[in-house]
């Protein structure tokens, strides 16, 4: 695997993560042979944090670069400019339709996405995160508990909060009805009653028996509760009193020293939380993906400038003068791949949690430093025909990496 082809596979990730993607034009004799000390690894980021990029790699990248460009504006070869457009004449027309700013020494700055000029951009609204726990082994073998994190959730509000349960039907079972699944949680004691602690139904779903699967119960006031105040334990049992007529099971937490089949480790329920920040505080600067500083191994973001006058691309990309092609590096050890913010989605965090633990088929799972958020890049350039476009393209510039 050549570099070329190493960094292309990640350019092209980067595409690929918005649900856009093309072939790109083919490699050249030249390009296409790879080197005996490559590093093998299904992880093009991986290796890409092995390799010294001496000025070989660097002309590699760049090549790189100029092959997913094109590819992005679905250009074969780069547009040969015969006659182009006098610049006092472009100049104007930039000013009178206003694609660009024109600058006081004839340079031309494309508005970046988002508001602002020259990368200068308003910081975006805080978005919402998900907080993914799974259950452990309450006192009694019908409950369980939670111990929810609390990161983060400082002054946040609870969008939503789910209990994912799996309900296994026996095979052969002939119900075909509906079953009421309950969870419960017990309250406070009543101070003139003799009988203790009374239990309060904080969620309720009919659900189906003809097929095992998956099944959520809101708890989101429950959850809420418990971030406002100073406990993060969420105990809970779960009632499912014509579940044995029906043939069904709910799947809980085996108990501590009984570890139980693989299968039912797989359906281990989990509580699935989503907060948002709470509207006063909307426009606090949200947490950052890792800058590669040469210092960290894990999964980070690299900077990258190509300059199109130093490449010669600068008669006929008429702004910006540069692209920034940063891109994903780094290692996705477990420990990293299992946190949320650091994992790329919901499903990559429950697909990793069965893997740190060596469940099928998700051991053979490998995790992989990808880009989380891309932003968009606006371009005014010749076409093959030698017009003049502008095109915003979205998805082109890595802003943050994390594991997939």
């Amino acid at each position: 695997m050549s570099s070329l082809t190493l960094v292309t596979g990640v350019l092209l990730l980067s595409g690929c993560l918005s649900g856009g993607c093309s072939p790109t034009p083919a490699e050249s004799g030249s390009q296409g042979a790879g080197r005996p000390d490559d590093p093998v690894t299904p992880c093009p980021s991986c290796a890409l944090a092995q390799r010294q990029k001496d000025s070989e790699e660097q002309t590699d990248m760049v090549e790189a670069v100029k092959r997913h460009i094109l590819n992005m504006l679905h250009l074969n070869t780069r547009p040969n400019v015969t006659h182009p457009v006098p610049r006092a004449a472009l100049l104007n027309a930039i000013r009178k339709l206003h694609v660009g700013r024109v600058g006081e020494d004839g340079t031309v700055e494309m508005e970046e996405d988002g508001g602002g000029l020259g990368g200068h951009r308003e910081q975006p609204e805080e978005q919402p995160f998900e907080i993914i726990t799974f259950a452990e082994p309450g006192d009694a073998p019908d409950t369980m508990k939670f111990d929810i994190s609390k990161e983060g959730s400082t002054l946040s509000v609870v969008e939503q909060a789910n209990v994912w349960l799996f309900l296994k039907v026996a095979k052969g079972s002939r119900g075909k009805g509906k079953v009421s699944v309950q969870l419960l949680q017990h309250g406070k004691a009543d101070p003139g009653s003799a009988d203790g602690p009374q239990e309060a139904v904080v969620s309720e779903k009919t659900v189906d028996t003809r097929r095992s699967g998956w099944h959520t119960l809101p708890v989101p006031r429950m959850v809420q509760t418990l971030l406002d105040g100073d406990s993060s334990l969420l105990s809970l049992r779960v009632s499912c009193p014509m579940c044995a007529e029906a043939g069904a099971v709910p799947i809980l937490v085996p108990a501590d020293g009984n570890k139980g089949k693989e299968r039912e480790q797989s359906h281990r329920p989990f509580l699935m939380v989503v907060l948002k920040p709470a509207e006063e505080h909307q426009h606090r600067r949200s947490k950052r993906g890792l800058e590669c500083d040469g210092k960290i191994r894990v999964c980070c973001k690299r900077q990258f400038y190509v300059n199109f006058k130093d490449i010669g691309w600068s008669d006929w990309i008429i702004a910006p003068s540069g692209y920034h092609a940063n891109y994903c590096e780094g290692d996705c050890p477990s420990h990293v791949a299992s946190i949320t913010g650091s994992a790329l989605s919901f499903h990559s965090t429950v697909i990793n949690h069965y893997r740190m633990r060596g469940y099928s088929p998700f051991n053979n799972i490998k995790s992989c430093c990808v880009p989380t958020r891309l932003r968009a890049m606006s371009m005014l350039y010749y076409n093959e025909e030698q017009k003049i476009i502008k095109k915003d393209i979205q998805n082109m510039i890595v802003e943050e990496c994390g594991c997939s």
